[in-house]
């Protein structure tokens, strides 16, 4: 009897709670759809937003991979320049065209054009690409034999300390200019601070080298 009596207590309980939900469902219909409908909405919103977040990097990733072809062929064929010239007049691949011109300019010694390819950089955002590019001011600057400058510019990368840019790299071209320079004392004390600090890294292993051999001609 009394397990009858349990059996009709939760029928009864069921019943109550279907009941609640018809009701519930029945007072408050629209307002349950229009929740519904915001939830859908929503997915289908993220949804959307990472298709085109996926589309961007694709796209990105191709802009890439063009201007790095095009600036592997102008190496070699000084034609393509012009196609390289029309990515950095504007667009994503702007900032990464123009280094590639800059370096380019670099490496064949014509130090106009590759300080108006960097001129065209701007100073944000400070990533890895604008370290790069201040990198190369530097480079020309030796290039030029303005040391002073060149110091200037690996300076202050230095004491911005960056994160997206290798700060034994930097160190590193400023001890070399300091070099070049010929202030030796500077340079070795450059040296040793790259020797103490990044022991393992290659610019480290190549700063003891460099110090132990200028200590020799003091």
């Amino acid at each position: 009897m009394k397990r009858t009596e349990r059996h009709h207590l939760k029928e009864d309980e069921v019943a109550e709670g279907v009941n609640w939900l018809v009701d519930f469902y029945g007072k408050y219909r629209r307002e349950i759809f229009f929740v519904a409908g915001a939830i859908v909405l929503a997915a289908l919103v993220f949804a959307a937003l990472l298709g085109l977040r996926a589309h961007s990097r694709n796209v990105r990733s191709a802009a890439i991979g063009q201007v790095g072809s095009l600036a592997a062929q102008a190496a070699a064929d000084p034609a393509k320049m012009a196609e390289l010239e029309k990515l950095a007049a504007k667009g994503r691949t702007s900032r990464l065209a123009n280094l590639e011109l800059a370096r380019l300019g670099a490496e064949r010694g014509d130090w106009t054009k590759a300080e108006s390819c960097l001129a065209r950089i701007p100073s944000s955002p400070k990533d890895l690409l604008y370290y790069q590019a201040e990198d190369l001011k530097g480079q020309v600057a030796v290039g030029r034999k303005d040391f002073d400058k060149a110091i200037a510019i690996y300076k202050k990368t230095v004491d911005e300390k960056p994160r997206d840019y290798p700060l034994d790299a930097a160190l590193f071209r400023l001890a070399e200019t300091h070099e070049l320079k010929g202030d030796v004392a500077a340079a070795i004390d450059l040296y040793k601070k790259l020797q103490t600090d990044y022991p393992q890294s290659y610019f480290g292993y190549e700063a003891s080298l460099k110090a132990a051999k200028l200590a020799t001609r003091r």
